[in-house]
């Protein structure tokens, strides 16, 4: 666990291991909301999840395709769908 201080502008300084481990980098762009009494500080994807899934939908879209297929696509997605369901029902 790390230790920040907050600065009198409410500003806090990422340890270096913290934005390696997440690649995090200078210009992206972090998501912060309160989960039951925690401050939960996400990095969000360069590209937005909506983005993303629309471009696939799309590539995709022209023919109708099998549960194989539809699971091979999804596999490429590059965040997990599931594990996106699960934190947004969190945050309600």
């Amino acid at each position: 666990m790390e230790r920040m201080k907050v600065t009198a502008k409410g500003q806090v300084t990422l340890p270096k291991n913290l934005r390696e481990k997440l690649k995090i980098k200078e210009g992206n762009y972090l998501e912060a909301f309160i989960r039951r009494n925690e401050l939960v500080l996400r990095p969000l994807p360069d590209r937005p999840e909506r983005e993303i899934l629309l471009e696939y939908c799309r590539k995709n879209a022209s023919r109708r395709v099998g549960i194989n297929d539809a699971r091979r696509i999804l596999s490429r997605v590059p965040f997990s769908l599931s594990k996106r369901v699960r934190q947004l029902r969190e945050e309600k």
